[in-house]
Order: structure tokens, then C-alpha cells, then sequence
């Protein structure tokens, strides 16, 4: 496809976003891209319409592209960063400025990050939200997996915070200090007998990422469920595609997958979330009840100042 070949305009955004030295790293790793590429299908959990994705190679200094078919032989394009966010409420959605949207991208986002897939062309051919599949990332990282990646020539960049940035709402806490990896430890609490209080820390890899992250499923309510689709959410939503919580007990016939899949989920949307960092990111993060809004709240918070992080490359 003739897009493929255009000029990408994440360098040009980055620059405008992101101003500060580059100093250079004592290790080199490279970019990488899909080896080819691969399609996804399927009911979008909040619109309940049919959508079909495809994930497209892109080249060096793309990150991740939305493209968003708008006629015959048009699309419009949505970068996946954290200043196009324009709506958090129970997903990610993102925006340009003509008002194309694409929404629930977290957990493809977060599969592309834990695999450490640098650039992705996110071609949306049917429907304007991301296919909820079964509602965890384990099918995006399978099919990322069986197509495989290539590595390409220019070298990753990487975010260093180097100083504490904090949110708090209420009781809810995120922050981000200096660490030489991406630490994350997660912590959630509900009054609800089969989730409690969970939590869970990781220094996060593809391995890890694979076997402890990619397998966990979004969850809900069955008597919030009601209130949500008079609202237009959760039109999608199924017992094939998420964990039903009813009266203080587990509705799926298969029970849980974990016995913390909760927080387990909640650390693969932390991860989509953070990955609209646009680069690789070196810091320990540490979210207590927070979600989607304080997760990019705090991204804006950090790249509001310059002397919270350190913007590195090979």
C-alpha cells in the first residue's frame, strides 16, 4: 500500500514535545519492526460493532500509527503518543485534530510495548475501535509472534526519568522515579470478595511480559452493566471477552485464569498506557488504584518539564 512509504511524523512531533540533549548509552539496541503483515477481527467491547485491524511493518522512527480508513482509498492518520489522548473513560481512545478517533487501544498497544516492537502501521479497515478479542492481549501476542520481527537500522531511544513525578486523586497514587530498567508495581483494591486487595511487581521484558501479563483479562460488573450501555459502553462485552463479577462470585464457567488476573490486567493496561510515552521507558513505576486518566495525566505531567527525564539514544 502507497502509505507505507510516507514520511512519518513522529520524529517532527517528538521534537516539538521533547526537546533535550541526547547523550549516548553504553549498550546498542536496535529498532524493530513486524516481519510482515497480519490482521485482527472481531466485536469492539464498548461500540459492540464488528472491527477489523491490520498490522503493517513500518519503517525506522514511525512508532505507532493509527490509520483510520475514512473512504474508498483515504485515511486519517492518529499517532499513538500521550497528547492524543482525548478520552480515558473505561479505555484509551485517541485523536487528531480533524476528530477521528480510534478507542479501547490499550491492550494492543500493550502487546506491541511488552514485545518491544518499536514501529507498527495500525491499519483500522473496519470500525473505529481496536477488536477486544478475549478481552487480554494473549491473541495480539500470539499473532505478533507468529509473524515475527526484523530488526532495522537506526538504534531505540529511550526516556530516563531522573527525578520523582507524582499524581494523586483521592486515595488513588501513581508515580515515577529513576531506575535503570522498567520496574512496575501495581496495586488495586475493591470491595469485592473474589478481587480484594492484589498486588504485583515486575521488571518488564518480553518473557515476562509473554507468560505473566499477556494472558490476563478485563473485568466487570454484572450490575454495573446496565447503567454502562445506557451510557453506550460496554455494548460488546460478553463472558468470551471478560471476567463477569455477580453478587461477590466469578460468572465465567472457567473461573479465573490466575487467582490475581485482576492486577494482572491492570498492569497490561499500564503498560498500553505508558507505552504513548512514544519511547522505551527507564524509570520504577508504581500505580495504587489508578487507571487510565491518571496514567496519562502523569505522562503529561513528566514531559511538561524537562528536568524529569532524559531523553537517551545509542
Amino acid at each position: 500500500m502507497g502509505f507505507l512509504n510516507s514520511k512519518s511524523k513522529f520524529d517532527e512531533l517528538h521534537r516539538t514535545n521533547i526537546s533535550s540533549p541526547l547523550p549516548s548509552m553504553s549498550y546498542a539496541v536496535k529498532q524493530s519492526t513486524l516481519s510482515k503483515s497480519i490482521s485482527f477481527s472481531g466485536v469492539g467491547l464498548h461500540t459492540g460493532c464488528k472491527s477489523t485491524i491490520i498490522l503493517h511493518p513500518a519503517p525506522e522512527n514511525t512508532g505507532y500509527l493509527f490509520k483510520l480508513k475514512n473512504g474508498p482509498s483515504s485515511f486519517s492518520d492518529i499517532l499513538g503518543v500521550y497528547n492524543n489522548v482525548s478520552s480515558t473513560m473505561l479505555c484509551t481512545t485517541l485523536s487528531n485534530q480533524s476528530g477521528f478517533k480510534i478507542s479501547t487501544t490499550e491492550h494492543l498497544l500493550s502487546a506491541l510495548y511488552g514485545l518491544e516492537i518499536d514501529n507498527v502501521i495500525i491499519e483500522i479497515i473496519k470500525g473505529n475501535e481496536i477488536p477486544i478479542l478475549d478481552g487480554s492481549a494473549s491473541e495480539f501476542v500470539d499473532g505478533i509472534n507468529s509473524c515475527g520481527s526484523e530488526m532495522q537500522n537506526f538504534s531505540k531511544k529511550f526516556i530516563k526519568i531522573i527525578r520523582n513525578v507524582e499524581l494523586t486523586d483521592g486515595d488513588k497514587v501513581i508515580k515515577v522515579s529513576p531506575h535503570d530498567e522498567m520496574l512496575i508495581t501495581c496495586e488495586i483494591d475493591f470491595d469485592s470478595k473474589p478481587i480484594g486487595h492484589q498486588s504485583m511487581s515486575l521488571i518488564l521484558n518480553q518473557d515476562i511480559y509473554s507468560s505473566q501479563i499477556s494472558n490476563a483479562r478485563t473485568f466487570g460488573f454484572l450490575e454495573q452493566i446496565e447503567t454502562l450501555r445506557k451510557k453506550g459502553l460496554a455494548l460488546g462485552g460478553n463472558l468470551e471477552n471478560a471476567i463477569v463479577i455477580s453478587n461477590d462470585k466469578v460468572v465465567n464457567k472457567n473461573g479465573l485464569r490466575y487467582n490475581d488476573e485482576f492486577v494482572r490486567h491492570k498492569t497490561l493496561d499500564l503498560i498500553g498506557d505508558f507505552s504513548l510515552a512514544g519511547f522505551k521507558m527507564q524509570a520504577s513505576i508504581f500505580s495504587y488504584k489508578a487507571g487510565h486518566d491518571l496514567n496519562n495525566k502523569l505522562l503529561r505531567k513528566i514531559f511538561s518539564s524537562s528536568e524529569n527525564w532524559e531523553f537517551l539514544e545509542n
